[in-house]
């Protein structure tokens, strides 16, 4: 119930322990456990919470940072479609600018004030050298779109340079380590006065 076995764990340099990175996994539970009293329906995979004994998969070696995520908007026969969601407004208006950040340095262990080459996206330590980004699509005049997980082509899909998206490391302006990329226009083809007057999404 410490240690997980599942993907990809075992995949990781060093694992577990008082001088790695993470000093558990717990809490792990196993494919086809139903958490004893509360009898719910068996687990369909083997999983690990991860946030109980520090801040998070501080080795990067769980699944969300293997590029096993969606690639496309339908699914294949390896992944599922990505969610696709609406732009986010403001009382039913567009945002006119937006930009893309992550807190991941806050979570890596090899990023340090002194070591700022430890502070990267994907994290250096990863093994599956993968950090999931945003996509944008445009679907001619049905709308706009957000994606997200793995999504880099198909018609009208701008990957907004994949992890390259997340900018650089903010820790000498922001005093703590955080990515944040540059401001980008929010308009979206000949849709967007448009889109400006849905109302907005649910996110």
């Amino acid at each position: 119930w410490s240690n997980c076995q599942g993907p990809y764990e075992n995949a990781a340099p060093g694992g577990d322990g008082p001088t790695q990175p993470e000093v558990s996994d717990a809490n792990c539970f196993p494919k086809g456990d139903a958490h004893g009293a509360l009898n719910t329906a068996p687990d369909t995979v083997t999983g690990c919470l991860d946030d109980f004994a520090q801040n998070g998969d501080l080795d990067f070696d769980g699944s969300p940072y293997w590029p096993e995520w969606p690639t496309g908007i339908a699914p294949t026969g390896k992944y599922p479609g990505s969610f696709v969601q609406w732009r986010p407004t403001t009382r039913g208006r567009q945002y006119p600018l937006y930009r893309i950040q992550t807190d991941l340095a806050l979570s890596e262990s090899t990023c340090t004030a002194s070591d700022p080459a430890g502070c990267a996206v994907p994290p250096p330590n990863a093994p599956g050298k993968f950090y999931p980004y945003w996509s944008r699509l445009s679907a001619g005049l049905s709308g706009c779109y957000i994606l997200f997980g793995n999504v880099s082509s198909g018609s009208g899909v701008d990957n907004l340079g994949g992890d390259a998206q997340y900018g650089t490391n903010q820790l000498t302006t922001l005093g703590y380590p955080e990515f944040q990329g540059p401001y980008q226009s929010n308009a979206c083809g000949r849709e967007h006065g448009r889109l400006a007057r849905r109302p907005a999404a649910g996110t």
